[in-house]
C-alpha cells in the first residue's frame, strides 16, 4: 500500500501514519498505523516535525465498514461452530469450509483491522467456545501479519486459531462452565482437550501438521510449565506459540461464567509484568507493542468515574494513555492513581 507526505498544518483527523515517528533523540513518539487526531498532530508539531507519511488510501472505519466486519465475524462463528461440532461428533469435515473461513477473515482484516473494536463488545457467554475460537484466529492473524508471515502461512495460523479449542467440545459442560474453581480432578479432565483436539483434527483432509501441533501445544509454555507434555522453547512450533498468546489475551478480555473480563490495558499490564518467561518473547513483544494502538479513540471509564476518549498512547508507557475528558487532556502516565476500569 502506497503512502504520501502531508504537511502537519494540512493534516486531518483520521489520516493513518505510514511509518514510526521518532524525536531527535531517537525515541518513538507515535507508532506506525496510528490514526492521527488533533492531540497527536499538535504533539508532533511541538517536536518540530513538519510533515508525516500517511497512507494514500484512508482506512477509516466507517459505518458501512463496521457493518461488513460484523457480518464477516458472525458468519465465521457460524461456520466454525458447524466444523467443530462435526469433528466432535465424528462426522466428516469438508476442508474447503475451513479454507473459506480463513480466507474470509484474511481478506476482511487486510482491508479493515478495526474489527478489534467490535470483538471487545461481544459478551455471549453461552457461545464462548465458538466466539473465542474466532477471536483467537483473528488475534493470531494480526500477530502473524506483524511478524511478516506469507499469505499462506497467515491463513494456516488462522486455521490453527479456529481449531485450537475443538477438543473442549468433548469436555463436560459442568466443567467448562463451572463458576467456581476447578478441583484437581476436574482440571486434569480439562487439560485433556488439547490431546482430544489433536486426535479429532485428523478427520480434516490434508490439514497441515503444523496446525495440528498448535492444537496440541497451545497450552505448552516457554519455561516448560505448560501441558500436555511440558515442552519448552525450541520444542514448540511457532504456530502454537502465536496461538498461545492470542488465547490468553482473549481469555483475559472475555466474559466467562466464572470470571469478569478485564480491559485490554489491564490485560496488557498482566502480560507485560509476569508472562515473558512463559511465552515467546518475540511474539509477545510484537503483540503487545501493536495491539494497543487499535484502542486509540475508544471511549473509556476511569476509576474516578470520569468518561473520556483515548487520544494518545505513549510508546514508552502503553497502558497509561492520554484521555480527553471534555476539553481537558488527562495523562494517565502522570497520574498513577488513575486507571481505565471499563471500555464503553
Amino acid at each position: 500500500m502506497r503512502s504520501k507526505y502531508v504537511s502537519l498544518l494540512e493534516c486531518k483527523d483520521g489520516e493513518i501514519l505510514y511509518e514510526d515517528l521518532y524525536d531527535k533523540n531517537g525515541l518513538l513518539i507515535v507508532a506506525k498505523d496510528t490514526t492521527l487526531n488533533s492531540y497527536i498532530i499538535n504533539k508532533l508539531i511541538k517536536h518540530n516535525i513538519d510533515e508525516v507519511p500517511v497512507y494514500l488510501s484512508n482506512k477509516d472505519f466507517n459505518k458501512l465498514g463496521r457493518e461488513k466486519v460484523e457480518v464477516v465475524y458472525e458468519e465465521s462463528v457460524l461456520v466454525s461452530k458447524k466444523i467443530m461440532n462435526s469433528l466432535a461428533s465424528g462426522e466428516a469435515v469438508d476442508a474447503s469450509e475451513l479454507k473459506i473461513v480463513s480466507g474470509m477473515l484474511y481478506d476482511e482484516i487486510m482491508k479493515n483491522g478495526s474489527i478489534i473494536s467490535y470483538m471487545w463488545k461481544i459478551n455471549n457467554v453461552d457461545e464462548y467456545t465458538y466466539n473465542h475460537s474466532v477471536n483467537v484466529a483473528l488475534y493470531s492473524l494480526f500477530i502473524s501479519r506483524w511478524l511478516r508471515y506469507s499469505q499462506d502461512e497467515i491463513k494456516n495460523v488462522i486455521e490453527a486459531g479456529l481449531l485450537h479449542d475443538v477438543g473442549k467440545l468433548k469436555i463436560p459442560n459442568s466443567i467448562l462452565n463451572k463458576k467456581g474453581r476447578l478441583t484437581t480432578e476436574e482440571y486434569e479432565v480439562m487439560k485433556t482437550h488439547t490431546l482430544i483436539g489433536y486426535e479429532i483434527s485428523a478427520a480434516i483432509p490434508n490439514l497441515d501438521e503444523e496446525i495440528r501441533k498448535a492444537i496440541l501445544c497451545h497450552h505448552e509454555r516457554e519455561d516448560g510449565s505448560g501441558y500436555p507434555n511440558g515442552l519448552k522453547g525450541s520444542e514448540l512450533n511457532d504456530y502454537s506459540k502465536i496461538v498461545a498468546v492470542a488465547d490468553v489475551y482473549d481469555a483475559l478480555t472475555s466474559e466467562r461464567a466464572y470470571k469478569k473480563k478485564v480491559t485490554p490495558f489491564q490485560a496488557i499490564e498482566i502480560l507485560n509484568s509476569s508472562s515473558f518467561h512463559r511465552y515467546d518473547f518475540r511474539i509477545l513483544s510484537v503483540f503487545l507493542k501493536n495491539i494497543v494502538y487499535y484502542y486509540l479513540g475508544s471511549t473509556v471509564k476511569l476509576n474516578n468515574g470520569y468518561v473520556g476518549n483515548i487520544v494518545y498512547i505513549p510508546p514508552s508507557n502503553i497502558t497509561k494513555p492520554v484521555v480527553k475528558i471534555g476539553n481537558y487532556y488527562l495523562d494517565l502516565s502522570k497520574n498513577y492513581s488513575l486507571n481505565i476500569t471499563e471500555m464503553i
